[in-house]
């Protein structure tokens, strides 16, 4: 499901992209994520478990912030690619922008980074 904040928080996703300030897929994630360069990764909520399970725990143990948003398709059409499950947003200031309109309620995200964690174990 797509509302009207996850359409703005992808437009705002696209021109990041075209700024330069985003980086795409698993790998660039992780690399991007150890490099302590990214200010939040969105996953789309259609993202599989192997995905998930490559990505989230690397961002998590390194304290920073993801967000679901959108489906593989629209993530990846918002940043002028084809299916995409993840990116990541270097641009500090863009990235709390894409985070507080993909999950405007903070505790929000935090219940459900703990549920997932909860499911893992």
């Amino acid at each position: 499901m797509s509302g009207p904040r996850d359409r703005r928080a992808l437009e705002l996703l696209g021109l990041a992209r075209r700024a330069g300030a985003v980086v795409v897929g698993t790998q660039a994630v992780r690399d991007a994520t150890r490099r302590g360069r990214l200010g939040v990764v969105v996953i789309a909520r259609d993202a599989g478990e192997n995905a998930r399970a490559r990505v989230l725990p690397l961002v998590e143990a390194a304290g920073g912030a993801w967000v679901e948003c959108g489906t593989a398709a629209s993530l990846g059409g918002a940043l002028g690619r084809g299916r995409t499950v993840v990116a990541g947003v270097e641009d500090r200031r863009l990235a709390r922008r894409v985070r507080d309109l993909a999950a405007p309620d903070a505790g929000e995200v935090e219940r459900r980074n703990d549920e997932r964690r909860e499911r893992r174990d």
